[in-house]
């Protein structure tokens, strides 16, 4: 592990990085799949990173979570405890170089970009969940201390991982941070409900970053009807705007089995997070099939 960090303080102290940022994320991802994922990285311009898979040989790798509870007068209290990260449990290592840390931030953001189009493109399961992370330089690279975290199952968690042929040729749009912010945060919520809420307002914050004027119904036409060229996506867009208006206007909740409405969704943040590539057009036709499967 120490080789590994001091090979990537030499290869990047030169090109202005301060600080090295190390997460770790349960993943169901490969060894045989990662050449595919560096690949991807590469292809989107995303430079000073590196990954890797990590099982740790026994349990005494621990991770801290926090547990909120009440006395008898109400107060609130948070109290964190540790928990061991299974023996030879499979979890992915990303590795980013940083010109510079903002303090208080459970990761960095140039983490949330790279951990977020991997989830997007190939999978939630590629990194579930945020285990640790560990901040270091070339004075605290011995020292260095990790943390943790600043249940209901859900389809998300057993999603195959996508692989399809050359789909590490993905080419994204550059979406804006905040939009990004908002569908991590979807991404990490444990019931369906909360998960949808923030999966649109990312929705419709990408939608508004790929066109500067009109408002977000046109500009949602604009890009399914006209530049995607489907009405059976746009329609179900639509019918996914009218949920989100009964939940907004209303904090009405139609049915109880909102996580297809995500999956719906999750598909048209993909479509709208990527540029003109075949990929997209394959996302594209893969989805009209599922709506009109459903209808």
């Amino acid at each position: 592990m120490f080789e590994t960090r001091e090979r990537l303080i030499s290869d990047w102290k030169n090109d202005g990085i301060k600080v090295i940022e190390e997460s770790i994320w349960s993943s169901s991802i490969q060894l045989e799949n990662l050449p595919r994922i560096r690949e991807f990285l590469s292809f989107n311009s995303f430079k000073y990173v590196d990954i890797s898979i990590v099982r740790p040989l026994n349990n005494h790798t621990k991770r801290m979570k926090f547990r909120t509870h009440y006395d008898e007068s109400g107060q609130c209290f948070s109290t964190n405890y540790d928990i061991s990260i299974p023996t030879k449990s499979n979890n992915l290592k990303l590795t980013v170089g940083l010109e510079k840390e903002v303090k208080n931030q459970e990761y960095q953001d140039k983490t949330t970009r790279i951990i977020n189009a991997l989830r997007t493109i190939f999978g939630l399961p590629i990194a579930r969940e945020l285990m640790f992370v560990t901040h270091f330089n070339r004075e605290n690279l011995l020292t260095a201390g990790v943390s943790s975290e600043l249940g209901y199952a859900s389809p998300f968690d057993t999603q195959s991982l996508n692989f399809y042929d050359e789909i590490e040729f993905s080419k994204l749009r550059n979406v804006p941070i905040d939009a990004l912010i908002l569908l991590d945060k979807a991404f990490q919520q444990k019931f369906p409900k909360e998960r949808f809420i923030l999966m649109w307002v990312s929705f419709e914050a990408i939608i508004n970053s790929i066109y500067l004027s009109d408002n977000n119904g046109n500009k949602r036409v604009k890009y399914f009807k006209e530049e995607l060229k489907s009405n059976i996506v746009n329609d179900e867009v639509y019918r996914l705007f009218k949920l989100r208006c009964a939940v907004f206007k209303e904090s009405k909740f139609e049915h109880e089995q909102f996580d297809e409405e995500n999956w719906s969704l999750y598909t048209a943040v993909q479509l709208a997070m990527m540029e003109d590539c075949p990929q997209r057009t394959a996302f594209l036709r893969g989805y009209e099939q599922i709506i009109i499967k459903k209808s």
